[in-house]
């Protein structure tokens, strides 16, 4: 699980630890996932593997030490982002930059350091956090919702070149959710008001959305569903991004 001290996953982290699974938290901050790693149900069924996911010699440490100690890798979920506001225009190539390596190169160095150790199991299941700004354009955030169109796509092709070994690719993008990484917009009362009605269920997501769809695309019941993108978020899609009222 990276990102595995953040609001999502850890959320999901959680969602696994309360079903039975070894759980493993991954992130760049060893205190937040010490931190993290207490707050779960079963702690002592999990472990904690410090890792930046933009590094790729990081991320195939992270995998060997998860594989030594379970002797397999069963279920990844990539749920490390991160987030910059600014226009098109005055968006920094370093930010851009940034946001992309972290965001879709890391699933990418994360899914194929897993694959191997799942097509030689002939099982796995890979589970990449995208966001519903895969299928929407919204303003100021291009670069991240050019790395989630990014994991969308990428999955599909994953799920394709896996789909014989026994292992699903597919995604889980959140709506407009309440985290850390939202928080200023939801403190903007315009800001706030205007992105609510636009959801029919009248409400921001919360963490714990996620634990349904996250058990499910682990389980033996989603083995026929591959490279598929699965949206949480309280029907904003479906409605056309129409304000209510």
């Amino acid at each position: 699980m990276t990102g595995g001290a953040g609001d999502l996953g850890f959320a999901i982290a959680e969602a696994y630890s309360v079903a039975g699974a070894f759980v493993v938290l991954v992130g760049r901050d060893p205190d937040n996932l010490d931190l993290a790693i207490k707050k779960l149900s079963n702690p002592h069924r999990a472990i904690t593997v410090p890792a930046d996911v933009s590094d790729e010699d990081q991320v195939y440490a992270m995998v060997e030490t998860v594989t030594e100690k379970y002797g397999s890798v069963d279920i990844l979920v990539t749920a490390a982002g991160i987030q910059h506001r600014s226009s098109v225009l005055n968006f920094e190539s370093n930010k851009w930059e940034q946001i992309l390596k972290v965001n879709l190169t890391g699933a990418f160095y994360c899914a194929k350091a897993v694959a191997k150790y799942m097509a030689n199991n002939k099982f796995g299941r890979i589970i990449l956090i995208s966001s519903l700004t895969a299928e929407i354009g919204i303003p100021n955030i291009s670069a991240y919702a050019a790395s989630r169109g990014g994991v969308r796509q990428f999955a599909k092709t994953l799920a394709v070149e896996l789909a014989q070994d026994g292992v699903t690719v597919n995604c889980i993008g959140p709506g407009r959710f309440f985290t850390s990484m939202t928080a200023d917009i939801f403190r903007d009362e315009s800001k706030r008001k205007r992105f609510l009605s636009m959801i029919p269920m009248g409400r921001a997501g919360r963490p714990e959305d996620l634990a349904g769809i996250s058990i499910f695309l682990a389980s033996d019941s989603s083995g026929y569903i591959t490279g598929q993108s699965f949206y949480v978020d309280g029907g904003w899609l479906a409605s056309g991004g129409n304000v209510l009222g």
